[in-house]
């Protein structure tokens, strides 16, 4: 794993020992959490369960019945029969091979809703961590422009600057102020995203790993951009959510030829007599019911079902396109993220070593205060710039790790029902 590096790693490192709180999450423990609790994966494990508990039974021939009538003269011989009626054609089969279908479909459904659930809690995840640093950033920033406007009015007592140079430390320090409250909402509002993707209330305190806080293991280097891109598409032909559509489709299919049939030939066994008292007539009678022709219903039920079918095939495809187009979204992303952060890295640090020595500078009467904020705000923009380029490289990671169909969402995809 890559490791966080510059200043950004001293800062989160404050950041950390500010908040000693317990449980500590990291973003694995988080992912699990959330696609084990969330109510949307409650939905895809119920589904799942009513499908298999369809399929277990559909395959069955169609229930007997037990004829009984009361009747006034002479009744017929079958007046009081139990009757057992058999699909010959092989309905039963083919209506449990299309329950079996539906029930793996809900099986892939589920194993893509947690897989999605993950993904979107690993993001807000990464979102919190961020927050939390630009958070830092401002605190810092309202220490400095405190410890400015005191060294400002020290210069204006003895007569060094101008009321009005004091009157802009002044300004800054209310600034920086508003801007700490403006990121401490967002940090808070982050938090209770997280929260609520974990199950918890929205106002419970979340302390995060941050040495954990970094992108996963992923193929590195730009000029290894085209193979890997290559590889990753290769494997989203095994995604859940393509596997699903592939078994809607079976069961569509199955579907279509079970309407075909459904005017086929009947085998009916009755065991009957005439009166439920005593009587001479009682038999058994095996017979074949066969419909002679179709007024329109049969026909209507196939083209309807070939429609379903034909559709369900496309849904197929479409979603491949879908599914390549991500990918490549997503590469791309996570190379100029991982670009940009080695820019701004390296500015984040030269900014560093600038902020300090104009801090020193203005206390020497070398610099002006215009100066300072200058510095200081250059600095202050390219460690938040820093910040969300570690983010974005942490959340294009977990974009192109959810069109993985193994590895680093492997367990929390896990169906488990």
């Amino acid at each position: 794993m890559r490791p966080l590096v510059g200043p950004l790693f001293v800062l989160l490192g404050w950041i950390a020992g500010a908040q000693p709180l317990p449980p500590q999450w990291t973003p694995e423990t988080a992912m699990r959490q959330a696609a084990e609790r969330l109510p949307s994966v409650q939905v895809a494990r119920a589904l799942l369960q009513s499908a298999q508990a369809y399929a277990s039974s559909i395959g069955a021939q169609p229930n007997p019945f037990l004829r009984l009538s009361a009747t006034h003269g002479d009744p017929i011989e079958e007046a009081n029969a139990l009757v057992f009626r058999f699909e010959i054609a092989g309905q039963p089969g083919l209506r449990e091979l299309s329950a079996e279908s539906t029930a793996q479909a809900r099986a892939e459904e589920l194993a893509g809703e947690k897989r999605l659930v993950a993904l979107r809690t690993g993001q807000a995840y990464y979102s919190y961590w961020e927050k939390l640093g630009i958070l830092r950033v401002a605190r810092t920033r309202t220490e400095l422009a405190q410890s400015l406007e005191r060294s400002s009015f020290r210069r204006l007592s003895v007569g060094e600057i101008s009321q009005n140079s004091h009157l802009r430390s002044q300004l800054e320090l209310a600034r920086s102020q508003a801007d700490q409250v403006t990121a401490r909402v967002e940090a808070e509002q982050a938090q209770g995203l997280l929260n609520l993707l974990l199950g918890r209330k929205v106002d419970e305190q979340i302390t995060v790993r941050l040495e954990d806080a970094v992108p996963p293991e992923l193929p590195p280097g730009a000029s290894q951009v085209q193979s890997n891109l290559v590889d990753i598409q290769g494997g989203l032909s095994s995604l859940p959510e393509l596997n699903a559509l592939r078994h809607e489709a079976k069961a569509q299919e199955t579907q279509t030829e079970l309407a075909r049939r459904a005017n086929s030939p009947e085998l009916l066994m009755q065991f009957y007599r005439d009166r439920l008292g005593p009587t001479n007539v009682q038999a058994v009678q095996v017979a074949i019911t066969i419909p002679l022709w179709d007024w329109g219903q049969v026909a209507a039920e196939v083209g309807r079902r070939e429609g379903l079918a034909e559709a369900a095939k496309a849904r197929v495809a479409e979603r491949e396109l879908v599914l390549e187009q991500k990918a490549l979204e997503a590469w791309k992303r996570y190379q100029g993220a991982l670009e940009r952060e080695k820019i701004l890295s390296e500015q984040a640090t030269r900014f560093s070593r600038l902020s300090s020595d104009a801090r020193r500078a203005y206390d020497a009467s070398l610099m002006t205060l215009l100066e300072v904020f200058d510095v200081q705000q250059s600095y202050r923009q390219a460690l938040q710039a820093y910040i969300t380029a570690q983010a974005d490289v942490a959340r294009a990671a977990l974009e192109i790790g959810a069109l993985k169909p193994a590895g680093f969402f492997e367990e929390v995809s896990r169906v488990q029902p």
